[in-house]
């Protein structure tokens, strides 16, 4: 609760693109209670408890990548501002190119946390299902509001040609998660 104390504050970071990738861990850490419960259970079924302790694992560093996202999306902000406001351009492209690879970090591990969904739904009884779909929305949410920012983000590259290249990576990223999210969600209905 922590994060939310922070964004009810008028503070400017963390804004959009932290939100975005708090969408994304909320997602990961609802497949990690997953796995968790499916471990647990996994005694009764020794043939699958190795493969969930490995599946468990992979999950949690996961989790763990997600959560460093979620910081360093605010403080490339931070550092993209204070770049701004010194009027340092080298700086500044740093801070906003470091701002566009967090934004794209979400997105790509997007799909890793996808392909959890996928293998987890094969093992886990049909009560969890709930809890996919919801890591899966939650996901995808993150995946649709993070390529909200870079569009906004990408708005002061002078260079047409570079946004360009930017708009068509993002929108090719984002249609490739929502095949893999409306293949799960239909799987898992």
């Amino acid at each position: 609760m922590d994060f939310i104390k922070q964004f009810e504050s008028a503070s400017l970071a963390p804004a959009g693109g932290a939100a975005a990738a708090y969408s994304f861990c909320l997602g990961v850490a609802m497949i990690y209670k997953v796995s968790l419960i499916e471990n647990r259970r996994a005694v009764e079924r020794p043939e699958l408890e190795k493969n969930l302790s490995v599946l468990k694992k992979e999950i949690e560093k996961l989790l763990r990548d997600a959560e460093k996202l979620v910081a360093e999306d605010a403080q490339a902000y931070l550092l993209f501002r204070k770049s701004r406001q010194e009027s340092d351009p080298e700086a500044m492209k740093l801070a906003f190119n470091r701002s566009v690879d967090v934004s794209l970090k979400v997105i790509e591990q997007s799909f890793s946390a996808f392909e959890w969904i996928r293998q987890l739904q094969l093992v886990v009884p049909k009560t969890l299902f709930t809890h996919l779909r919801v890591a899966s929305e939650l996901i995808m949410g993150s995946v649709n509001a993070t390529v909200h920012v870079v569009k906004d983000n990408i708005l002061g590259i002078r260079s047409e040609a570079k946004r360009e290249s930017y708009l068509s990576q993002i929108q090719m990223l984002q249609e490739k998660c929502k095949r893999s999210h409306f293949e799960i969600i239909d799987k898992l209905c």
